[in-house]
């Protein structure tokens, strides 16, 4: 399956990428009300990671706008597995416990992140 959004790469010294993520959430959620966006992580190497938010549809993003607040962002179109993934739902404001709960079982190849109004989140992962 084929996801389409904007992607940042990511700090995670020091939990610094719940902030940056959070912070990028809250311009995208700004910027695209309408938009039923999702997170998907991947690429972990050397306390880093890229991040994208987007979805399984094609959305037209204004890059110039993007760029101009986030000079690293680029358009990507990933392929994501179509099987394989395991699912865990919890509060948003509880998500560094869940992650915490995630990698007791081992490192992933990807996430998604789903956010809901009503406080609570849909972790999506996938592992080899």
């Amino acid at each position: 399956m084929d996801f389409h959004g904007i992607k940042i790469r990511f700090d995670c010294k020091n939990n610094e990428q719940y902030r940056a993520i959070g912070d990028f959430w809250s311009y995208m959620k700004a910027g695209y009300p309408n938009y039923s966006l999702k997170g998907v992580g991947y690429n972990w190497h050397n306390d880093s990671f890229d991040y994208v938010i987007g979805d399984f549809v094609t959305l037209d993003f204004e890059m110039d706008k993007i760029k101009k607040h986030y000079l690293t962002a680029d358009y990507v179109k990933i392929t994501l597995p179509d099987n394989g993934w395991q699912t865990f739902n919890g509060k948003t404001e509880n998500l560094s416990k869940l992650y915490a709960e995630i990698y007791e079982q081992g490192a992933l190849l990807y996430e998604i992140e789903e956010f809901y109004s009503n406080g609570n989140c849909k972790i999506s992962i996938f592992r080899q």
